[in-house]
């Protein structure tokens, strides 16, 4: 069975230690990453109390603190959507459809939509590893992201990327440097 606290150490590499003078100051004057950093906690306690080591009332207690916090964040994101290694670095309006996969080391900079195009049938993206999404960017619709994708800010991407580690930006997004990564 995997303990809570390794369970979400994954996404602890990011934020500084307890014991550390920025913890402190982050958490004395409150700063946006502080309380990331308690969304970030609150979805993966969520996620270990539905589908590690099952308890509804643990389970219920944790989507209530996220759902709260995250109201004020502006995030809606569901348990389970995303890989370890989440990194969110600004808050507002952050997006995920409730069937979206994204995989690990996913970055998020804020006011992202993740979700289906709408209609019928109602399919999400599924995104690969280490994919960077920049800020207000949105992939739509039933497609595929490859793995190290960089989406640019403001892009909207509503075709498959499928070359891994290459960079996307524009309106609608297109591929802009392919050979760089080589």
């Amino acid at each position: 069975m995997v303990a809570r606290s390794n369970y979400m150490a994954v996404d602890g590499y990011t934020y500084p230690p307890f014991f550390s003078r920025r913890y402190w100051i982050e958490r004395f004057i409150k700063s946006e990453q502080y309380y990331i950093r308690h969304y970030v906690k609150y979805l993966r306690s969520e996620e270990y109390y539905t589908s590690i080591k099952p308890n509804k009332l643990l389970k219920y207690y944790y989507q209530r603190k996220k759902n709260m916090l995250g109201s004020r964040l502006g995030f809606f994101i569901h348990a389970g959507n995303f890989g370890a290694g989440l990194k969110i670095y600004h808050y507002g309006s952050v997006i995920v459809h409730p069937k979206a996969k994204i995989g690990k080391n996913c970055t998020i900079h804020g006011n992202c939509c993740i979700g289906s195009k709408g209609g019928f049938p109602d399919i999400p993206p599924q995104i690969g590893d280490n994919v960077d999404i920049g800020q207000g960017a949105q992939i739509l619709g039933d497609i595929t992201v490859a793995d190290g994708v960089k989406i640019g800010a403001g892009a909207i991407v509503t075709k498959s990327i499928v070359e891994p580690n290459v960079t996307v930006v524009g309106i609608p997004a297109r591929v802009i440097n392919a050979k760089l990564w080589k």
